[in-house]
């Protein structure tokens, strides 16, 4: 479950590698290589539900790029 502060919802990298079906270790290459933004509070790696959409929202349209240069 999330934790909620100061309105974002945030989530540690297990809960999001359970969600995901992604290992840890994933995450956090993810998070060195600029693909999802996260910080690390008190040791642990925090992921805003914000930061997913962004991740999420830029697959898509590099997804749609890809198929576009297809036709």
């Amino acid at each position: 479950m999330p934790k909620s502060i100061a309105g974002l919802n945030l989530y540690n990298l297990k809960e999001l590698s359970k969600k995901l079906d992604v290992t840890g270790s994933t995450l956090r290459a993810y998070i060195r290589q600029g693909k999802i933004k996260g910080r690390k509070v008190a040791g642990k790696w925090l992921v805003s539900d914000e930061a997913l959409r962004q991740y999420f929202n830029k697959r898509e349209s590099n997804y749609e790029k890809k198929r576009k240069g297809r036709r």
